[in-house]
């Protein structure tokens, strides 16, 4: 009886080393369950050990659609997905499947939640039949100030050089008057 004890002891001490040696995820960003208020555009799994190349995950959202990764890193038992863009809010699920160092298959999914602020957009204002013709109304008064502002700068152009040629002709006038009367003078 003690032989068989023994025997059994020598076994489980055997295999306990080699069961403590498989890797098996630890923990993800975001976390199962998650309910994530920022932009989001990476997600991380992480791993008790090594895993080999060929590990993946997918994220798919509430309505089945798949969302694509523009890249899938692993460094020291980190494998991180990184998205184009922000995911939008929505429920996500990301079901995952890896290779342990020791060629042990390892998958399952866990899931999260976006809602993360969202910009608000300018909202466009309506074009209606009476914007329109107010439209039309502005733009002809626009047009009207603008020619009324032209004709009068077009004016005001012209009674300038109407004083200088005026001003030039007065000048003329004085100074041919003084010229003659001293010519006369000197006589």
């Amino acid at each position: 009886m003690r032989t068989i004890l023994l025997s059994i002891l020598a076994a489980l001490f055997i295999l306990v080393p080699n069961a403590a040696a498989h890797t098996y995820l630890d923990t993800t960003n975001p976390e199962d369950g998650a309910v994530v208020t920022e932009l989001l555009q990476s997600i991380e799994l992480t791993y008790t050990g090594k895993i080999e190349v060929g590990s993946t995950f997918k994220v798919i959202s509430s309505n089945g659609e798949e969302i694509e990764t523009v890249s899938m890193d692993l460094v020291d038992g980190v494998l991180t997905g990184t998205f184009d863009s922000p995911l939008p809010n929505d429920d996500y699920t990301v079901e995952w499947n890896s290779i342990s160092a020791d060629g042990h298959p390892l998958s399952g999914q866990f899931s999260f939640t976006v809602d993360a602020p969202v910009a608000e957009e300018p909202v466009e204002e309506k074009v209606t039949e009476e914007n329109e013709e107010q439209v039309e109304v502005n733009e002809t008064v626009e047009n009207n100030v603008a020619e009324t502002t032209a004709a009068d700068e077009e004016e005001t152009s012209n009674n300038t050089l109407l004083y200088i040629v005026g001003a030039l002709l007065l000048l003329i006038i004085v100074v041919s008057i003084f010229t003659i009367a001293r010519r006369k003078n000197i006589k």
